[in-house]
C-alpha cells in the first residue's frame, strides 16, 4: 500500500547533536538530520558523489553519535533530493 507524502508510518525526530553517517569503508558521508523508526535522512557532505546512491540500492551505514557511540544498519536508498539522502532500515 502506497502512502501519501504527508502520511508517515513512523514519526521523524530532528537530530540536534552532530551525528555522523559513515559508509562501509569508514568514510564520513554526512550528517544525520532526521531519524525515525523506519529510516533516516542524511545531509551528504560536499565531497560525497551522489551518483552512488541510486534508489533501491542497499548498503551498510554506521552511525557515530557524540562520545563515539557507534551503531551499524543495513539500509536501502529510498530518495535522493539534491544533497539529502533518505534511507530505510532493513534490519
Amino acid at each position: 500500500m502506497e502512502q501519501k507524502n504527508d502520511q508517515r508510518r513512523f514519526i521523524r525526530f530532528d537530530m540536534t547533536e552532530n551525528v555522523r553517517a559513515l559508509d562501509r569503508m569508514g568514510h564520513d558521508i554526512g550528517r544525520v538530520e532526521k531519524v525515525g523508526g523506519g529510516g533516516m535522512q542524511i545531509r551528504l557532505s560536499d565531497a560525497v558523489r551522489t551518483d552512488q546512491y541510486a534508489r533501491g540500492s542497499q548498503m551498510e551505514i554506521s552511525i557515530v553519535e557524540p562520545g563515539d557511540v557507534r551503531s551499524s544498519f543495513k539500509v536501502e536508498v529510498r530518495v535522493l533530493e539534491g544533497r539529502i539522502l533518505g534511507v530505510e532500515f532493513l534490519n
